[in-house]
């Protein structure tokens, strides 16, 4: 059976957060009930069905979760059950019962998943559920794939089916996924593709191909049975050709496809198609001409890096102030200890705590936004949690925002509410990625107005103008502007989920460049038992100070409308020109940038350096009224080492094009191999890899290869030590490596 009990798997499954009913099993009597009356008497039958027959009246369970006490009684009463979960609820499961159907999930056409579960003829493909996206649930014995979604339920992991075979998870280890709420969701182009899969007549035998017909016909890469393999080769050779590969690239790509298939093609008969489409390349263009073999490619240079490590230089964790007090206590009390990201979320703290009613002299704010990115469960939401207890504890509970924005309106209304607040935002890379999917216009605008607000500070935000013919007369009464909008961001990813949304349009918006990111280096830790420790009494008396004395307004609150008076801080003489010196450097590294268009992520560094310098001087003290040059010297060391991080990343991983930033993402997951690179294994366990179609996959090492980004070689022992092996290497590290190059 399994390595676990029944009982285990029931628990397990319910804390992940499934909904789940008891099912039969092999090893569970079969009713006679069922077998007279859901069988017709037939034993054989039933004996095939039970396993997946539900015990209890499960319906109820579509709108409810079972009890910790009805789980112990299932456990109980049937101690070697199967179980089931309930489809429609949290998550959508689709159901490819084949070879073929498995092929057609996996081959980019629907939207990947890091959960799978293999069962006794195909997979189950977990995705979250979207409540946006109508999925009935459907089991139809005519089609190739079935979709479990509102009404159904599938048979769980862990549990066994009639022949025997047990249902085992297929997790990707390179997308982190702490729950099922951090899985993909279903669109509707994925259930349309599907829909268009089930229709698809199957080939009918082997009809040969049409060579001419290739470039009309584009084949995706994928397996495909007997009947349609001489069209799909022809297609994939023209779609090479076409892209400027040499024949010899041309034919070892097809032959790699080749092998994916069920039943390959003869060799002989495959090297025939690949020669026929060329022939018919070189009819249809005159005078062009195809390479038997590409010349060796030299290495491209290595790009010189901003920053020359990664790390956050030593004097940057000691925080000025008493915000430097707030970051021992963040990691005196985290699980995991991230110290770099503790001292992005004190900073965040100040940000909003001197929001609004305190400015420098060059008319800055000290509103900043902040995205702290580590891997999954290793401690990045601790800042979140330190944040909102000591905002509690003094008494300013009522800054904390929302989680988000679902529009450009709920910007608007939080904004004129609440004029100076935080919105901390978990899993912000997945917000920024539904803000670029096709139909959420509305987040879109958020981002938008984010833009807007953050160069607002010094100044009046207006809404944009709708009717009001159906507003409520409270709201229409609303006052419609905000003076000095003070927000600060605080958001939380993985590296998966940001650099998977790192997109091009992303970088020239601005929106990126106004961020102070925070990317932790550390490894995965073990957990630690934290000390128990009140809220530091200076912070909370901090907060209160710099909340109470305000110049010149009554209250602690000035409504949004209403134009506070604001505390003025002067940078000293030896900050000024420092901060010249600054933009200086700033203006040469632009310069540098200008043609990639990356020089808008540093078109708000000085900026962020002179808000951050302003929250420094009041951290040292709340009576501070100059802001001392070694405080404006830390806030540019900040600034910098995190903005020019930020271009470095940015250059390695985004390109002009889709295409190009998968590339780019690709290179730097073999530059970060080092000299021992990566084998074709160990890539796909990357998830820049994993989310590639095999043929896709194929198109980006050999553009790698072709640029000289990469090589592939073969025999390698960087080390000394050990086997050979045959891996890709990074350009900046072939002449470290005694190896054999090959396939050029």
């Amino acid at each position: 059976m399994t390595n676990k009990s029944t009982e285990e798997l029931a628990w397990e499954l319910a804390e992940q957060g499934f909904t789940i009913i008891p099912l039969g099993s092999p090893f569970e009597k079969i009713t006679e009930f069922f077998i007279n009356e859901r069988c017709n008497g037939d034993r054989d039958k039933a004996q095939k069905q039970w396993p997946k027959a539900p015990l209890i009246n499960w319906r109820q369970y579509q709108d409810k979760n079972p009890t910790d006490a009805e789980i112990e009684s299932w456990t109980q009463r049937w101690p070697q059950a199967n179980y089931g979960i309930i489809t429609g609820k949290n998550i959508v499961v689709v159901d490819a019962d084949s070879l073929e159907a498995v092929s057609f999930m996996e081959s980019g056409k629907v939207g990947r998943t890091p959960w799978k579960v293999k069962t006794s003829k195909g997979k189950h493909y977990y995705f979250q559920y979207d409540d946006k996206v109508a999925i009935r649930n459907s089991s139809n014995t005519t089609t190739k794939i079935d979709v479990r979604g509102e009404g159904g339920y599938v048979v769980a992991p862990g549990s066994v089916h009639h022949t025997g075979v047990v249902y085992e998870w297929e997790l990707d280890a390179s997308w982190p996924i702490n729950s099922i709420h951090d899985l993909p969701f279903l669109s509707h182009e994925d259930i349309a593709a599907i829909k268009a899969f089930n229709v698809e007549d199957k080939p009918m035998g082997d009809f040969g191909f049409s060579a001419s017909a290739y470039a009309s016909t584009k084949h995706d890469g994928s397996p495909v049975l007997e009947g349609g393999r001489n069209n799909a080769a022809a297609s994939l050779a023209g779609q090479y050709i076409t892209a400027g590969h040499d024949l010899k690239t041309v034919t070892q790509l097809v032959s790699q496809w080749n092998s994916t298939n069920q039943v390959p093609l003869p060799e002989a008969e495959l090297n025939t198609t690949v020669a026929s489409v060329a022939l018919t390349h070189l009819n249809n263009n005159p005078g062009s001409a195809i390479p038997l073999v590409h010349e060796k490619p030299e290495p491209q240079k290595e790009y010189t890096p901003l920053v020359a490590s990664d790390g956050l230089p030593d004097h940057l964790y000691n925080v000025p102030g008493v915000l430097g007090q707030l970051v021992e206590y963040a990691n005196e009390t985290a699980v995991k200890k991230q110290p770099a990201l503790s001292v992005q979320a004190s900073l965040a703290l100040g940000s909003l705590v001197c929001g609004r009613y305190y400015k420098t002299d060059q008319e800055n704010f000290s509103s900043l936004y902040f995205l702290n990115i580590a891997k999954s469960g290793e401690g990045k939401e601790h800042g979140k949690k330190i944040i909102e207890t000591v905002l509690e504890a003094a008494g300013y509970g009522n800054l904390i925002g929302g989680s988000g924005y679902t529009s450009t309106g709920a910007v608007m209304s939080q904004t004129i509410d609440y004029p100076n607040h935080i919105t901390v935002i978990d899993e912000f890379g997945k917000y920024l990625e539904s803000s670029h999917r096709k139909g959420n216009s509305h987040r879109e605008e958020a981002i938008t107005q984010l833009i807007e607000i953050w160069s607002r500070c010094d100044g009046i935000l207006r809404p944009q103008t709708y009717s009001t013919m159906s507003a409520k007369k409270d709201d229409q009464d609303k006052p419609l502007k905000v003076v000095n909008p003070a927000i600060t961001l605080f958001g939380m990813t993985t590296p998966g989920t940001f650099y998977q949304c790192l997109t091009p349009q992303l970088v020239r918006d601005g929106f990126l460049g106004r961020f102070l990111i925070m990317e932790s280096d550390l490894p995965m830790q073990l957990s630690v038992k934290p000390n128990a420790m009140p809220t530091p009494e200076p912070v909370l008396d901090w907060i209160r100070q710099i909340r109470t004395n305000l110049v010149g307004n009554l209250t602690p609150y000035k409504a949004s409308h209403e134009a506070p008076q604001q505390h003025v801080l002067m940078f000293d003489e030896k900050s000024l020109q420092m901060l010249t010196a600054f933009e200086e450097e700033l203006n040469d590294k632009k310069q540098q940038l200008t043609d990639s268009e990356l020089y808008v992520l540093l078109t708000r560094t000085r900026e962020k350096a002179m808000r951050l310098a302003l929250i420094l001087a009041l951290s040292e003290s709340s009576e501070n009224r100059v802001i001392h040059h070694e405080l404006t010297k830390w806030a540019i060391d900040y600034v910098r080492h995190l903005d020019y991080k930020l271009v470095d990343t940015v250059i390695r991983r985004v390109g002009g094009s889709e295409f190009e930033t998968e590339l780019k993402a690709c290179a730097e997951v073999i530059r970060k191999a080092g000299p021992k690179g990566l084998t074709e294994s160990q890539a796909r366990r990357k998830s820049e890899f994993a989310r590639l179609t095999p043929k896709d996959e194929q198109i980006i090492v050999q553009a790698l290869i072709n640029r000289g980004l990469a090589m592939r070689c073969e025999n390698i022992n960087a080390n000394k030590r050990g086997r050979p092996r045959n891996a890709l290497i990074h350009c900046s590290y072939i002449e470290q490596v005694d190896a054999e190059i090959v396939n050029y």
